[in-house]
């Protein structure tokens, strides 16, 4: 065997985690020959190594490596890195979704890395109880500094561990993520520089759906039905006479102002007056470069869970039943406030409409792996309007995205495989 196929396959035994390059040397340092190392490892094969337990140098891999089932399992597995947390308004929205995916991804199929972001953007790669991400304390122990890699074909996380670095390697990121800094391309970009394969849509899918403006730009272009809406930024404030003056000749109150580029309703409000309205936008500027203002639509919300590449499907829809004026944030994440009615009240023919018009925003949005897209359906008229895209649905134990799928059939783990298959797809 020549010396560069061995030390291609000794980089790809370490590359993926059958035996570290600190376990090799800690062989060679106990003055075994580096050539029987290398004849034991490659010679005449992993598999026949595992057939012959008396030989000498395979009790000394099984030493160092464990038992041989057990080195053959974890050769079998996906090393999934689940990033969540995240520098952004929805950061414990996050954390409740991850502590959701990570239970429920098979621990048969997948070695899981929890690799979290704290709000001020720090990157740690935990490993203590997952039942601390829900709190926060997990940042508080069995966490170090974490680097990924933007080597393209390194597919590695670099994590700072007091005087080393060790390197571990991934297959695949699952980005649980929501908001900006995570939901919006950043990370998607950073994970493309890296070629490491990531659940969910691509760089630019994530920033268009994450921009409700341009959003509705793509949407109105495909001759998707959408309700009336007009864009303001801060320097618009200076002439608050022509906002209002604007809104009323395109409108009639109530009106929807909300924050262009922001999840789960923060900064949203219902405005029911002109005298309302000035204040309504100054608030979402608080979040935002660009605020929206939208005619309120009199209807039923309706959700619908999207998944696929090229070919997307869609689960059951649900409705959403809320005893507030609105779906905001408390609706959305307390308990008491709302509920999810699957699969919605809705005619055969008016649920396939929904679907279709679901997969065809999907598409046009560029959207791959899987999204939420939410609809409206106006009371008399029955008008499907579009509302948006999520790109990264929360995952958490109100989250309608799963609950969609499982009333479809397909169980929580079983989505988690779906989803991390379209991501290797590519």
């Amino acid at each position: 065997m020549s010396i560069t196929i061995i030390f291609q396959k000794l980089f790809h035994i370490i590359y993926y985690g059958i035996i570290s390059a600190k376990q090799i040397l800690y062989l060679l340092r106990r003055n075994l020959c580096a050539a029987d190392i290398f004849l034991t490892l490659f010679g005449n094969g992993v598999a026949q190594l595992y057939q012959n337990p008396s030989d000498l140098w395979y009790n000394e891999l099984c030493n160092i490596i464990g038992n041989k089932s057990e080195v053959l399992k974890n050769m079998a597995k996906q090393k999934i890195a689940v990033i969540f947390g995240g520098n952004s308004s929805e950061h414990e929205i996050s954390r409740l979704s991850a502590r959701n995916v990570i239970n429920n991804l098979d621990k048969e199929k997948y070695e899981v890395l929890p690799l979290g972001i704290t709000k001020e953007g720090e990157w740690l790669l935990y490993s203590g109880d997952i039942s601390k991400l829900e709190s926060g304390e997990w940042e508080k122990s069995n966490a170090h500094k974490a680097a990924v890699s933007s080597n393209a074909g390194e597919r590695c996380i670099f994590v700072f561990k007091n005087d080393f670095i060790e390197r571990v390697t991934i297959d695949a990121a699952f980005i649980v993520l929501h908001g900006k800094n995570g939901e919006d391309g950043t990370v998607q970009g950073l994970l493309t520089l890296a070629d490491i394969p990531y659940t969910g849509c691509g760089v630019l899918s994530s920033a268009l759906c994450m921009d409700k403006c341009f959003a509705k730009q793509i949407f109105e272009v495909n001759e998707i039905a959408q309700a009336q809406w007009l864009v303001f930024n801060k320097y618009d404030l200076s002439n608050p006479h022509e906002i209002q003056a604007k809104v009323l000749e395109k409108f009639s109150y109530p009106v929807f102002v909300k924050p262009s580029s922001v999840g789960s309703s923060i900064g949203a409000q219902k405005v029911d007056a002109s005298d309302s309205l000035i204040s309504a936008i100054k608030e979402a500027l608080c979040h935002d470069a660009k605020v929206l203002v939208e005619q309120y639509v009199k209807g039923r919300e309706i959700e619908c869970a999207v998944m696929g590449n090229d070919a997307p499907q869609t689960a059951q829809l649900s409705e959403i039943v809320t005893t507030k004026a609105f779906y905001d944030y408390e609706a959305k994440y307390s308990e008491g406030f709302s509920y999810n009615d699957i699969p919605a009240a809705l005619s055969k023919e008016k649920t396939q409409e929904i679907c279709s018009i679901a997969k065809k925003a999907y598409l046009a949005a560029g959207c791959k792996g899987f999204a939420r897209v939410d609809f409206f359906v106006e009371n008399g008229s029955e008008r499907v309007l579009l509302n948006e895209i999520n790109t990264i649905p929360g995952f958490t134990d109100k989250s309608a995205f799963p609950l969609m799928w499982q009333k479809s059939g397909v169980c929580f783990s079983a989505l988690l495989d779906k989803i991390i298959a379209h991501a290797m797809e590519g």
